[in-house]
């Protein structure tokens, strides 16, 4: 009799641990761990491109007050430049690898359809002739 308590206070216990932990221990489709990674690199490509961007207006900024000499103005200007380009470039580049994973994803998509509607439309076939 003292046990029926226990047993139900440690079966609670497990299923409140169970409830906590399984968002933890859940496995995520490969596709949707690939899209987030790409999510991911997107935007830390687009804040190294925005960064790049801001400094470089800064220097121009700097340069306008009189707080830069022209050799340090072009040399940053250049380095600045350079970085946002390199961004842009792996950003663009990171964005391509997207549409084509969007494209394959969406190939897939219609050739299930495609096959379903085939499979719908001969067991229908099937059905009429069996009737007749």
């Amino acid at each position: 009799m003292t046990r029926l308590p226990l047993l139900v206070a440690i079966l609670l216990a497990v299923l409140a641990l169970v409830l906590v932990l399984y968002p933890l221990y859940r496995h995520s489709p490969v596709e949707v761990v690939q899209q987030r990674a790409s999510v991911g690199i997107a935007t830390a490509q687009a804040e190294v491109e925005q960064t790049a961007r801001i400094a470089l207006k800064e220097v121009e900024l700097d340069y306008q007050l009189g707080n830069l000499a022209e050799p340090d103005y072009r040399k940053l200007r250049e380095r600045y430049t350079r970085r946002a380009f390199t961004a842009m470039k792996s950003r663009q580049q990171s964005e391509e690898t997207i549409d084509a994973l969007i494209e394959e994803r969406l190939q897939l998509l219609k050739d299930e359809r495609e096959n379903t509607v085939n499979a719908h439309d001969a067991a229908m076939e099937e059905d009429g002739n069996a009737n007749t």
